[in-house]
């Protein structure tokens, strides 16, 4: 058999096609196609029409007016608590600028402490989930046919393969392989990375208890998302639902089976979305990421479930989708204007899941399901690459969030995408305008060159009640920092036998410290990056597309002064211009310190030997490694397999051969149909 179109750019001005031609056992098969319309959505307008009831058990406006009374006032007590420790010395222009920027940081943490909270108090009970997803009850047999999307660009092979075939497995396990049909979209250009993928794949499909495929686009017209529009397009038809994972993703045939079911139940369901757990961390900085995400995230996660219904987001991955929901929602265009709000969309997942809600279809989050994994960046430079692109993403929703016909919250949802990475710039400005009014401020104790003088310039200028308001102000906005974390760590010591998965009491609290410490120093980084990238983002510099680096490395002194040395040096410049205004120096020492390691942390945090010695003292444990789930040591143990396989040279008839790209190259439908129809918005 065979099939045309697998293209790999090279780095030429022209596409290099192979002709893969094998036995039928190693072919590259498609099933054949069921095409399914998905037409562009309008965003600069809406018709309206009839809407479909809801999938939902309860009514959570109530839920929502406490969650806005509680935010604004958690919010409006912590500003309050700021401006009294500024006023009493009167409002100058440049602290009242100060005071304005950080209205939306208080209003940010309060909503993140409120549904922390709320998500604390429910799992102090017994919850139920909203879509009766419930894995003390018999394995259910779906009816409907679920495709399993793995899309691919540029991936390391074997790991890829090694998770699939340890899903497949856990599938198999449930009686279910049946139901589920595997398709690997490769957008893969690197031509080595490909031919390991074919060879991979041919194994794969031998030994699959599931249908697989396997699919190589000859364009990447719309990167993830065209990629599973294309799917959509050529056989969306054939299958009710579509679970989509992302390279790194891997999830329990439980899971996937019980998540097939409630999309069953919920007729009017459009989309649910698991929450990942991290894993398989090595350096400092995966660990120490993957141990605060397991110890309380759970507590947010629950809380946003509680609060936000069926009107909830989509991540992009490890979600189930209803197909023809999918279809006739969310088909994207390409974004009129000028970089960075035109072209391409970018973060599609929270758009797609705004569009899937104007259509009609619920979309909800799975709080108590198990068995969803990823894995995070390996060090702060890669993270910040990935930090990069959201961001470009997510600044491209601001014209977004007026698209007509979209539900109010799902407004909401874009616009916390937007304000997550404008509060960095926010923390800037505020920081800047403070410490210039503080210079500023008359009779400030600017002479004092030698620390000496510090004693007598602190005892002239005590104010008691200056100390009362900034201790007030300290206290309120260390509860919305760290609340989250301590109410985790309660939910966590509650609990006997996860207590023991996490190491135990005193291992927990010390983890919990040292995470603590170091989330201090990173922030800063953050924001210096995030602002950095904004500002690049806005003058139109584009963040590109390449392969993500998932696997562990060390990071080397010159990469690491290349990415973060700016920050060192600017910290260290900071720390200096400040050494002569003493009080300011105290004041701003935790910032200064993160800035000043900037390099080193970056250089520390990727290493994975201090990781794994971090690993064996106990620091950093997580449930999943003191007792690792089957489906892990399955994974594990299907790479060294992979990785032994020979490689597979190019035979005569897999030679590439240099030609201009095919004509009539199939495009995705949604892309391409009316784009250049949009009406601007």
């Amino acid at each position: 058999m065979s099939e045309r179109g697998a293209f790999f750019d090279l780095g030429s001005s022209e596409s290099v096609s192979y002709e893969l031609v094998t036995s039928r056992r190693e072919s590259v098969e498609i099933p054949a196609e069921a095409p399914l319309a998905m037409p562009v959505q309008p965003l600069g307008f809406w018709q309206g029409g009839a809407r479909r009831v809801v999938a939902s058990t309860v009514d959570v406006s109530t839920r929502r007016g406490i969650m806005i009374a509680a935010t604004v006032v958690m919010a409006l007590a912590g500003w309050i608590a700021t401006y009294n420790t500024i006023a009493l010395g009167g409002v100058t222009r440049l602290e009242a600028i100060c005071l304005v920027l950080l209205a939306p940081l208080f209003l940010a943490l309060s909503l993140w402490f409120c549904t922390a909270v709320a998500g604390f108090f429910i799992l102090l009970g017994k919850p139920k989930d909203p879509l009766g997803i419930d894995a003390s009850q018999p394995m259910p047999r779906p009816k409907a046919r679920t495709a399993i999307l793995m899309p691919v660009h540029n991936e390391d092979a074997t790991a890829v393969f090694a998770r699939l075939r340890a899903m497949d497995a856990s599938l198999n396990a449930t009686g279910n392989s049946r139901a589920f049909d595997i398709f690997v979209l490769s957008d893969t250009r690197d031509a080595a990375v490909a031919l390991a993928e074919q060879a991979c794949f041919a194994r794969f499909r031998r030994e699959a208890h599931s249908t697989v495929y396997y699919r190589v686009r000859a364009q990447n017209v719309g990167r993830k998302a065209g990629n599973i529009a294309d799917w959509v397009a050529r056989w969306g038809a054939a299958y009710e639902h579509m679970l989509i994972l992302d390279a790194d993703s891997l999830m329990t045939g439980e899971a996937m089976v019980r998540l097939a079911d409630a999309m069953e139940r919920h007729p009017g369901a459009g989309l649910i979305q698991t929450m990942p757990t991290i894993i398989n961390g090595q350096t400092i900085f995966a660990r120490c990421l993957q141990f605060a995400t397991r110890l309380y995230g759970r507590v947010a996660w629950t809380g946003l479930a509680w609060w936000s219904g069926p009107e909830s987001s989509f991540w992009g991955h490890n979600a189930i989708v209803r197909t023809r929901a999918f279809a006739e929602t969310c088909g994207l265009p390409s974004l009129a204007g000028p970089k960075p709000f035109g072209g391409e969309v970018m973060s599609h997942d929270a758009l797609e899941s705004a569009l899937l809600r104007r259509g009609g279809w619920g979309v909800h989050l799975a709080p108590y399901l198990e068995g969803s994994y990823e894995e995070s960046p390996p060090n702060l430079l890669d993270f910040a690459v990935r930090d990069r692109r959201w961001c470009q993403g997510n600044v491209q929703h601001l014209p977004l969030i007026k698209t007509p016909g979209l539900h109010w919250l799902s407004r909401v949802h874009l616009a916390l995408g937007v304000i997550s990475y404008v509060l960095s710039p926010l923390w800037f400005a505020a920081l800047t305008f403070g410490v210039i009014s503080r210079l500023l401020l008359p009779g400030l104790k600017k002479a004092a060159f030698q620390w000496a003088d510090v004693e007598a310039a602190a005892r002239a200028v005590v104010n008691w009640n200056e100390i009362q308001a900034t201790a007030w102000a300290v206290i309120l906005t260390t509860i919305l920092l760290f609340g989250p974390k301590i109410l985790g760590v309660i939910l966590v010591f509650r609990d006997k036998t996860l207590r023991r998965a996490f190491g135990g009491r005193r291992r927990i609290m010390g983890s919990l410290a040292l995470e603590m410490c170091l989330s201090a120093l990173v922030a800063p980084l953050l924001m210096f990056t995030q602002t950095r990238a904004l500002i690049e983002i806005m003058a139109g510099r584009r963040s590109g597309w390449a392969r993500q680096r998932r696997e562990a490395g060390k990071i080397s002194w010159t990469e690491a002064r290349m990415a973060m040395g700016w920050i060192s040096a600017t910290g260290l410049a900071l720390s200096i211009g400040f050494w002569f205004t003493p009080d300011l120096l105290t004041a701003t020492s935790p910032i200064l310190i993160g800035l000043v390691l900037a390099a080193p942390l970056a250089v520390l945090g990727a290493s994975q030997k201090f990781g794994e010695t971090l690993r064996a003292r106990g620091v950093f444990l997580t449930p999943e490694e003191t007792s690792p789930p089957a489906i892990l040591n399955q994974a594990r143990r299907n790479r060294p397999a992979l990785d032994a396989m020979p490689t597979w040279t190019p035979q005569p008839a897999l030679t590439p051969v240099v030609e201009p790209a095919l004509a009539g190259a199939r495009e995705p439908a949604a892309v391409l149909a009316g784009v250049n129809a949009e009406p601007s918005l």
